[in-house]
């Protein structure tokens, strides 16, 4: 029985767990607010303010690492301008927004931004 050769679906299956990313925030969201409602005073100062953006990012960041793990692969071995190439090509760019939003809060919690 032939191993794991060619690509398979992995540009596919890492654009779909890329699509999820972004839609899983809405899982996220209601329970970000209320960590948020959870470790903020009434005058607004905390000291965990790393417990919102944690609660929030963490299944996008999830499945975006996913497909990130699909995407490489299927971008090495897939011939160039393929539909599985496509795909992979598409899903890193998705990735990569969803990090670049998950970075923007880590870096202002530590005041480089």
């Amino acid at each position: 029985m032939p191993g794991n050769e060619g690509p398979g679906n992995k540009g596919t299956n890492s654009l779909v767990l890329a699509i999820l990313a972004p839609a899983s925030m809405i899982l996220t969201a209601p329970a970000s607010m209320f960590a948020m409602l959870m470790t903020y005073s009434d005058d607004g100062s905390s000291s965990r303010r790393w417990v919102t953006p944690l609660v929030l990012f963490s299944l996008p960041v999830l499945f975006a690492s996913l497909a990130l793990r699909l995407a490489l692969p299927a971008l090495k071995v897939s011939p160039r301008k393929s539909a599985n190439w496509t795909a992979a090509a598409v899903a890193l760019c998705i990735c990569g927004l969803i990090f670049a939003l998950a970075l923007g809060p880590a870096l202002a919690n530590l005041g480089l931004f």
